[in-house]
């Protein structure tokens, strides 16, 4: 992915209703300002899974101090 350096990156006045934003593409944000309001939308970033191997064994041996009875 290519690095961006966006020397100001303000656009809209804080009091204002926002009129221009910087495009974003497939490999991130742009240097690229659009002249509309931006679409309000999510996206949430999912981390790629760390190659592991698999769990030796699960040691449970702690819980038995760490319970209480709820009195049921």
């Amino acid at each position: 992915m290519k690095q961006v350096i966006i020397e100001n990156p303000i656009l809209n006045l804080p009091f204002e209703e926002p009129e221009r934003h910087f495009k974003f593409a497939e490999e991130g944000i742009t240097n690229e300002i659009i002249e509309e309001r931006r679409i309000s939308s999510y996206f949430i970033p999912i981390a790629k899974p760390k190659k592991k191997g698999k769990q030796l064994s699960f040691d449970t041996e702690w819980t038995n101090d760490r319970m209480e009875d709820s009195g049921k």
